[in-house]
């Protein structure tokens, strides 16, 4: 999983965001005008939660909910308008229009 980590002015972590592969993190810096592409960071292990790709929707890494999560090797997916699911009902890809990829 790729991580950009946005600090304060102080040098203090305040938000991270969350990429499949580092060219989508290129990507959602170039569209996000306020944030600064500062090179490869990847090889991030995840939180207690499945982390998903701000980019494009897919799972990132983190503590996943089933093995479909863990095992979809598809990165860089172009984002989808419903979103996948897997057959446990967990998400494979967020829909374009969820929250945490605005």
């Amino acid at each position: 999983m790729h991580a950009h980590i946005i600090e304060n002015g102080e040098g203090n972590v305040v938000d991270v965001i969350y990429f499949c592969s580092d060219s989508c993190h290129r990507s959602y810096c170039s569209t996000h005008t306020d944030l600064t592409y500062e090179g490869w960071n990847g090889c991030e292990e995840g939180g207690d939660s499945v982390e998903f790709c701000a980019a494009c929707g897919v799972v990132a890494g983190g503590a996943y909910e089933c093995d479909c999560q863990r095992d979809n090797v598809v990165v860089n997916r172009f984002p989808a308008t419903h979103g996948v699911k897997c057959e446990h009902g967990n998400w494979i890809q967020l829909p374009a229009d969820h929250p945490a990829l605005v």
